[in-house]
């Protein structure tokens, strides 16, 4: 008996040892880099060139070894001139960051992504609102999806809008025509909340509107309707209004005939903005007539 009780004492010393080493080991969530030291500094020595390829590419290996450092570099590279589609990823990164409080972008292995620092809503917002309004699409549609998910139905339409007339035609995921149809003989609550606000002058609701009237959404179709209430929201300075009455009349609609000097001259505008799709390069491309026409 006391023999037994002794090999039991011993495994149980034993056990208890284990467990106080495994609990003193540093959680994977806070274990360092796995890069070298002498690596890091170069890393950093690299994301503090001047150059938008030495922040991005440091900000991407830190976010991969799930580190903070990433977020300084990305606003390092949002920052650098002259201003490209790639400043506006820096800002998409940032936007996700923030919103999510995890490094988690998709490319190559992580050192165990998991949150690293508190998810700030306000400040994921804040970066994806920059690369959506510096022209970047991608963050049109994460946008939408992130309103959408916190149920703030008139700032998930203003994006599924603005993407909706980037593409040219509606989402299959957003279903707009559906969820705006006329109720009854009265035009969907949403979209008479966003006339009311545009009789008003709210640039950004004239600018909904638009999108609305251009794509027949919610309300009957009437490009040149559309055209006039983008020229309004662009006259304030919206650079939506700008880019949208650009394309527009880059594009031509049923009542708009097409005018390339003025939608080049709406592009500038916006490309004054910084809204990187209104430069030549894009916007000559995005007026062309699509290989495919969709009827959704």
């Amino acid at each position: 008996m006391q023999h037994r009780t002794g090999r039991t004492w011993a495994l149980a010393a034993l056990l208890c040892l284990g467990l106080a080493a495994c609990q003193s080991l540093p959680r994977p969530s806070t274990l360092p880099a796995t890069l070298p030291a002498a690596q890091q500094q170069a890393l950093e020595q690299r994301g503090s060139d001047g150059s938008f390829e030495g922040a991005w590419n440091t900000a991407h290996t830190f976010e991969r070894f799930n580190d903070p450092r990433a977020i300084h570099y990305y606003e390092r590279a949002a920052a650098i001139t002259p201003w490209t589609f790639h400043n506006t990823q820096a800002e998409q990164a940032l936007g996700r960051i923030w919103a999510t409080g995890t490094l988690q972008h998709a490319d190559g292995p992580h050192i165990d992504p998991a949150p690293v620092l508190r998810a700030s809503w306000r400040r994921g917002e804040r970066g994806y609102l920059a690369a959506a309004n510096h022209g970047n699409p991608y963050a049109f549609f994460e946008l939408a999806t992130a309103y959408r998910q916190r149920g703030d139905a008139q700032q998930a339409l203003r994006w599924d809008l603005r993407g909706m007339i980037y593409k040219r035609h509606p989402s299959s995921a957003s279903r707009l025509p559906d969820a705006l149809a006329a109720q009854g003989g009265s035009v969907h609550p949403l979209v008479a909340h966003i006339q009311r606000r545009a009789a008003r002058g709210d640039a950004e609701a004239q600018v909904d509107l638009g999108a609305l009237l251009e794509k027949g959404v919610g309300l009957p179709s009437d490009p040149a309707a559309a055209l006039l209430l983008y020229q309004r929201a662009a006259e304030q300075g919206n650079v939506f209004g700008q880019y949208f009455a650009g394309l527009l009349l880059g594009r031509s609609a049923e009542g708009v005939p097409k005018d390339t000097d003025a939608a080049a001259r709406w592009f500038a505008r916006a490309e004054a903005q910084r809204f990187y799709m209104a430069a030549p390069s894009y916007w000559e491309k995005a007026v062309k007539p699509p290989f495919f026409i969709f009827s959704e």
